[in-house]
Protein backbone atom coordinates (compact mmCIF):
# COMPACT_ATOMS: atom_id res chain seq x y z
CA UNK A 1 0.00 0.00 0.00
CA UNK A 2 3.20 2.20 0.64
CA UNK A 3 4.23 1.39 -2.45
CA UNK A 4 1.63 2.44 -4.18
CA UNK A 5 0.82 5.86 -2.99
CA UNK A 6 4.37 6.96 -2.90
CA UNK A 7 3.83 6.10 -6.97
CA UNK A 8 0.07 7.77 -7.20
CA UNK A 9 2.00 10.99 -5.42
CA UNK A 10 4.38 11.09 -7.88
CA UNK A 11 1.84 11.13 -10.91
CA UNK A 12 1.17 14.46 -12.67
CA UNK A 13 -2.45 15.78 -12.40
CA UNK A 14 -4.08 15.80 -15.59
CA UNK A 15 -5.03 19.38 -15.89
CA UNK A 16 -1.80 19.93 -15.03
CA UNK A 17 -0.72 17.39 -17.39
CA UNK A 18 -3.07 19.29 -20.30
CA UNK A 19 -1.76 22.75 -19.59
CA UNK A 20 1.92 21.69 -20.02
CA UNK A 21 0.37 19.96 -23.40
CA UNK A 22 -1.44 23.20 -24.16
CA UNK A 23 1.65 25.10 -23.73
CA UNK A 24 3.71 23.10 -25.95
CA UNK A 25 1.26 23.34 -28.67
CA UNK A 26 1.16 27.07 -28.31
CA UNK A 27 4.89 27.40 -28.76
CA UNK A 28 5.19 25.03 -31.68
CA UNK A 29 2.04 26.48 -33.28
CA UNK A 30 3.79 30.19 -32.92
CA UNK A 31 6.91 29.05 -34.37
CA UNK A 32 4.77 27.70 -37.76
CA UNK A 33 2.75 31.34 -37.59
CA UNK A 34 6.21 32.92 -37.56
CA UNK A 35 7.43 31.26 -40.46
CA UNK A 36 4.35 31.77 -42.30
CA UNK A 37 4.62 35.08 -41.27
CA UNK A 38 8.69 35.36 -42.96
CA UNK A 39 7.43 33.85 -45.83
CA UNK A 40 4.87 36.30 -46.35
CA UNK A 41 7.13 39.43 -45.47
CA UNK A 42 9.39 38.93 -48.20
CA UNK A 43 7.10 37.51 -50.77
CA UNK A 44 7.90 41.09 -52.87
CA UNK A 45 10.97 41.52 -54.75
CA UNK A 46 14.03 43.23 -52.55
CA UNK A 47 11.67 43.51 -49.15
CA UNK A 48 14.84 43.21 -47.78
CA UNK A 49 17.16 45.41 -49.84
CA UNK A 50 19.86 47.08 -47.30
CA UNK A 51 20.68 44.02 -46.26
CA UNK A 52 21.06 42.52 -49.37
CA UNK A 53 22.96 45.53 -51.30
CA UNK A 54 25.38 45.56 -47.86
CA UNK A 55 25.99 41.83 -48.43
CA UNK A 56 26.33 41.64 -52.28
CA UNK A 57 28.83 44.35 -52.05
CA UNK A 58 30.84 42.53 -49.02
CA UNK A 59 30.27 39.13 -50.84
CA UNK A 60 32.06 40.92 -54.03
CA UNK A 61 35.14 42.65 -52.49
CA UNK A 62 35.39 39.91 -49.96
CA UNK A 63 35.76 37.22 -52.85
CA UNK A 64 38.16 39.42 -54.89
CA UNK A 65 40.26 40.17 -51.48
CA UNK A 66 41.03 36.77 -51.31
CA UNK A 67 40.80 35.77 -55.21
CA UNK A 68 41.75 38.74 -57.12
CA UNK A 69 39.57 39.44 -60.46
CA UNK A 70 36.77 36.50 -59.25
CA UNK A 71 33.60 38.89 -58.57
CA UNK A 72 32.16 41.92 -60.25
CA UNK A 73 29.13 43.61 -58.27
CA UNK A 74 26.54 44.44 -61.42
CA UNK A 75 22.61 45.60 -61.53
CA UNK A 76 20.44 43.18 -61.10
CA UNK A 77 17.49 42.87 -63.41
CA UNK A 78 15.08 44.38 -60.89
CA UNK A 79 17.03 47.47 -60.52
CA UNK A 80 19.31 47.68 -57.63
CA UNK A 81 23.01 46.22 -57.58
CA UNK A 82 22.72 42.88 -55.96
CA UNK A 83 23.70 40.84 -58.63
CA UNK A 84 27.16 39.26 -57.93
CA UNK A 85 29.06 37.60 -61.03
CA UNK A 86 31.78 34.73 -60.34
CA UNK A 87 34.14 35.16 -63.08
CA UNK A 88 36.83 32.20 -64.36
CA UNK A 89 38.17 31.57 -67.44
CA UNK A 90 36.66 27.78 -66.97
CA UNK A 91 33.58 28.66 -66.06
CA UNK A 92 30.97 28.54 -69.22
CA UNK A 93 30.83 31.60 -70.90
CA UNK A 94 33.16 32.95 -67.80
CA UNK A 95 30.71 33.76 -65.77
CA UNK A 96 28.33 32.54 -63.15
CA UNK A 97 25.68 35.12 -63.02
CA UNK A 98 24.41 34.67 -58.83
CA UNK A 99 22.01 37.17 -56.91
CA UNK A 100 21.58 37.96 -53.27
CA UNK A 101 17.62 37.78 -52.38
CA UNK A 102 15.71 38.10 -49.78
CA UNK A 103 16.44 34.20 -48.90
CA UNK A 104 20.02 34.99 -49.07
CA UNK A 105 20.58 37.60 -46.63
CA UNK A 106 20.57 34.85 -43.68
CA UNK A 107 17.41 36.96 -41.76
CA UNK A 108 15.38 33.87 -42.16
CA UNK A 109 17.27 31.54 -40.12
CA UNK A 110 18.02 34.87 -37.89
CA UNK A 111 14.47 35.28 -37.45
CA UNK A 112 13.40 31.73 -36.83
CA UNK A 113 16.65 31.61 -34.18
CA UNK A 114 15.36 34.56 -32.46
CA UNK A 115 11.42 32.85 -32.13
CA UNK A 116 13.49 29.67 -30.59
CA UNK A 117 15.55 32.31 -28.37
CA UNK A 118 12.48 34.59 -27.51
CA UNK A 119 10.36 31.44 -26.51
CA UNK A 120 12.35 29.74 -24.47
CA UNK A 121 11.20 30.55 -21.17
CA UNK A 122 14.61 32.20 -19.24
CA UNK A 123 15.97 35.19 -19.09
CA UNK A 124 14.01 38.56 -19.22
CA UNK A 125 14.02 40.36 -22.32
CA UNK A 126 16.81 42.46 -22.08
CA UNK A 127 19.13 39.85 -21.57
CA UNK A 128 17.67 37.64 -24.46
CA UNK A 129 18.22 40.65 -26.98
CA UNK A 130 20.82 40.84 -25.63
CA UNK A 131 21.97 37.43 -26.67
CA UNK A 132 20.31 37.36 -29.77
CA UNK A 133 22.61 40.66 -30.46
CA UNK A 134 25.52 38.49 -30.56
CA UNK A 135 23.30 35.49 -32.50
CA UNK A 136 22.86 38.36 -35.05
CA UNK A 137 26.49 38.83 -35.58
CA UNK A 138 27.58 34.82 -35.77
CA UNK A 139 24.79 33.84 -38.01
CA UNK A 140 25.75 37.42 -40.63
CA UNK A 141 29.35 35.89 -40.73
CA UNK A 142 28.32 32.23 -41.50
CA UNK A 143 26.11 33.47 -44.01
CA UNK A 144 28.88 35.68 -45.79
CA UNK A 145 31.43 32.54 -45.43
CA UNK A 146 28.75 30.72 -47.55
CA UNK A 147 28.25 33.34 -49.73
CA UNK A 148 32.06 33.60 -50.75
CA UNK A 149 32.91 29.78 -50.92
CA UNK A 150 30.59 29.41 -53.59
CA UNK A 151 33.74 30.63 -56.10
CA UNK A 152 35.94 28.38 -55.21
CA UNK A 153 33.07 25.44 -55.34
CA UNK A 154 32.78 26.02 -58.61
CA UNK A 155 35.64 26.97 -59.93
CA UNK A 156 36.25 23.14 -58.67
CA UNK A 157 33.79 21.81 -60.65
CA UNK A 158 35.15 23.09 -63.82
CA UNK A 159 38.69 22.46 -63.44
CA UNK A 160 40.25 20.11 -66.00
CA UNK A 161 38.45 18.33 -68.57
CA UNK A 162 35.32 19.65 -67.45
CA UNK A 163 36.25 23.74 -68.40
CA UNK A 164 33.81 25.60 -70.34
CA UNK A 165 31.20 23.02 -70.16
CA UNK A 166 27.70 24.00 -69.47
CA UNK A 167 26.85 23.56 -65.88
CA UNK A 168 30.12 22.38 -64.82
CA UNK A 169 29.72 24.94 -61.61
CA UNK A 170 27.27 22.59 -60.42
CA UNK A 171 29.34 21.91 -56.89
CA UNK A 172 28.04 25.24 -56.12
CA UNK A 173 24.44 24.73 -56.88
CA UNK A 174 24.76 21.33 -54.94
CA UNK A 175 26.20 23.09 -51.77
CA UNK A 176 23.43 26.18 -52.06
CA UNK A 177 20.88 23.18 -52.36
CA UNK A 178 22.52 21.55 -49.07
CA UNK A 179 22.64 24.59 -47.24
CA UNK A 180 18.82 25.42 -48.09
CA UNK A 181 17.25 22.26 -46.94
CA UNK A 182 18.89 21.28 -44.11
CA UNK A 183 22.03 23.51 -43.71
CA UNK A 184 20.25 26.19 -41.88
CA UNK A 185 18.26 23.89 -39.87
CA UNK A 186 21.24 22.15 -38.90
CA UNK A 187 22.72 25.46 -37.50
CA UNK A 188 19.86 26.45 -36.18
CA UNK A 189 19.00 23.39 -33.59
CA UNK A 190 22.96 23.25 -33.20
CA UNK A 191 23.17 27.20 -32.13
CA UNK A 192 20.06 27.41 -30.62
CA UNK A 193 21.39 23.92 -28.62
CA UNK A 194 24.59 25.90 -27.27
CA UNK A 195 22.97 28.73 -26.41
CA UNK A 196 20.51 26.70 -24.21
CA UNK A 197 23.46 25.05 -22.41
CA UNK A 198 26.28 27.83 -22.37
CA UNK A 199 23.84 30.26 -20.53
CA UNK A 200 22.24 27.91 -18.28
CA UNK A 201 18.82 28.50 -19.84
CA UNK A 202 18.04 24.92 -18.58
CA UNK A 203 17.39 26.07 -15.25
CA UNK A 204 14.73 28.93 -16.50
CA UNK A 205 12.95 26.36 -18.34
CA UNK A 206 12.99 24.04 -15.36
CA UNK A 207 11.74 26.78 -13.28
CA UNK A 208 8.50 27.29 -15.81
CA UNK A 209 7.07 24.12 -15.54
CA UNK A 210 7.36 24.03 -11.96
CA UNK A 211 5.48 26.96 -12.20
CA UNK A 212 3.26 26.73 -15.04
CA UNK A 213 0.55 25.45 -12.65
CA UNK A 214 0.06 28.73 -11.50
CA UNK A 215 -0.45 30.25 -14.24
CA UNK A 216 -3.69 32.69 -14.85
CA UNK A 217 -3.96 33.61 -17.99
CA UNK A 218 -2.33 37.41 -20.15
CA UNK A 219 -2.58 40.87 -18.59
CA UNK A 220 -2.75 43.80 -20.83
CA UNK A 221 -1.65 47.05 -19.11
CA UNK A 222 -2.60 50.18 -21.95
CA UNK A 223 -2.16 52.52 -19.24
CA UNK A 224 0.59 55.67 -20.25
CA UNK A 225 1.70 55.77 -17.08
CA UNK A 226 5.14 55.70 -16.22
CA UNK A 227 6.21 56.00 -20.17
CA UNK A 228 8.80 58.18 -19.20
CA UNK A 229 10.53 55.34 -17.18
CA UNK A 230 10.49 52.86 -19.69
CA UNK A 231 12.46 53.53 -22.29
CA UNK A 232 12.42 50.36 -23.99
CA UNK A 233 8.28 50.83 -24.51
CA UNK A 234 8.98 54.37 -25.90
CA UNK A 235 11.78 53.24 -28.47
CA UNK A 236 9.23 50.34 -29.58
CA UNK A 237 6.55 53.08 -29.51
CA UNK A 238 8.66 55.70 -31.73
CA UNK A 239 10.36 52.89 -34.07
CA UNK A 240 6.66 51.87 -34.88
CA UNK A 241 5.54 55.57 -35.36
CA UNK A 242 8.37 55.85 -37.98
CA UNK A 243 7.63 52.68 -39.47
CA UNK A 244 4.22 53.55 -39.94
CA UNK A 245 4.72 56.73 -41.74
CA UNK A 246 7.60 55.36 -44.01
CA UNK A 247 5.33 53.36 -45.16
CA UNK A 248 2.65 55.11 -46.24
CA UNK A 249 5.24 57.75 -47.67
CA UNK A 250 6.33 54.66 -49.62
CA UNK A 251 2.26 53.91 -50.64
CA UNK A 252 1.68 57.33 -51.75
CA UNK A 253 4.43 57.87 -53.77
CA UNK A 254 4.05 54.61 -55.64
CA UNK A 255 0.53 55.36 -56.84
CA UNK A 256 1.08 59.06 -57.84
CA UNK A 257 3.89 57.93 -59.76
CA UNK A 258 3.15 57.48 -63.61
CA UNK A 259 1.38 54.27 -63.73
CA UNK A 260 0.11 54.14 -67.42
CA UNK A 261 2.64 51.64 -68.36
CA UNK A 262 1.11 48.91 -65.58
CA UNK A 263 -2.58 50.09 -66.84
CA UNK A 264 -1.60 49.39 -70.43
CA UNK A 265 -0.42 45.78 -69.27
CA UNK A 266 -3.18 44.80 -68.16
CA UNK A 267 -4.59 41.37 -69.59
CA UNK A 268 -1.44 41.41 -71.62
CA UNK A 269 1.21 38.90 -71.65
CA UNK A 270 4.65 39.50 -71.99
CA UNK A 271 8.11 39.41 -70.60
CA UNK A 272 8.01 43.05 -69.97
CA UNK A 273 4.50 43.63 -68.87
CA UNK A 274 5.06 40.75 -66.25
CA UNK A 275 8.48 42.52 -65.11
CA UNK A 276 6.26 46.49 -64.80
CA UNK A 277 3.34 44.51 -62.95
CA UNK A 278 5.54 42.50 -60.43
CA UNK A 279 7.41 45.63 -59.65
CA UNK A 280 4.15 47.66 -59.39
CA UNK A 281 3.15 44.93 -56.84
CA UNK A 282 5.65 44.78 -54.88
CA UNK A 283 5.91 48.47 -54.07
CA UNK A 284 2.83 48.03 -53.11
CA UNK A 285 2.97 44.93 -51.09
CA UNK A 286 6.26 46.27 -49.36
CA UNK A 287 4.27 49.33 -47.89
CA UNK A 288 1.88 47.33 -46.73
CA UNK A 289 4.26 45.42 -44.87
CA UNK A 290 5.81 47.89 -43.49
CA UNK A 291 2.37 49.44 -42.11
CA UNK A 292 1.13 45.88 -40.56
CA UNK A 293 4.39 45.36 -38.57
CA UNK A 294 4.84 48.94 -37.37
CA UNK A 295 1.04 48.82 -36.54
CA UNK A 296 2.03 45.04 -34.55
CA UNK A 297 4.73 46.81 -32.64
CA UNK A 298 2.94 49.94 -31.54
CA UNK A 299 0.05 47.59 -29.98
CA UNK A 300 2.49 45.08 -28.18
CA UNK A 301 4.17 48.48 -26.96
CA UNK A 302 0.70 50.11 -26.21
CA UNK A 303 -0.83 47.16 -24.22
CA UNK A 304 2.06 46.04 -22.51
CA UNK A 305 0.54 41.92 -22.47
CA UNK A 306 1.99 39.71 -19.57
CA UNK A 307 1.30 36.54 -18.12
CA UNK A 308 0.20 36.65 -14.84
CA UNK A 309 0.80 34.00 -11.89
CA UNK A 310 -0.78 32.99 -8.54
CA UNK A 311 2.30 33.84 -6.36
CA UNK A 312 2.47 37.29 -7.56
CA UNK A 313 1.22 40.15 -5.36
CA UNK A 314 -1.47 41.96 -6.45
Amino acid sequence: MGESSGKASDDIPFPEFVQMLGAVFVLVAVLLFGEVLFRWFIEPANTLLPIQLIEAWLWSNISNLIWPGSAELVAHQTGPITQVNLLHPTFYGGVVPLYVSDECTGLHELFFLGMMMLLTPSFDLKTKFKHLGIASLIVFILNLVRLVVLYPLAVSGCEGMNGGIFGCESPLFEFHDFVLRYGSLIVLVIGWTIWFNITDARKGVREFWNRLPQLQGISYHSSLDGLNSNPPRVASIYFSLVLVAISIIYYVSTIMKDTSSVEACVNTISATCNRITAEYEDAIGISLRLFLIGLTIFMFAWIQPRLNWLDEEE
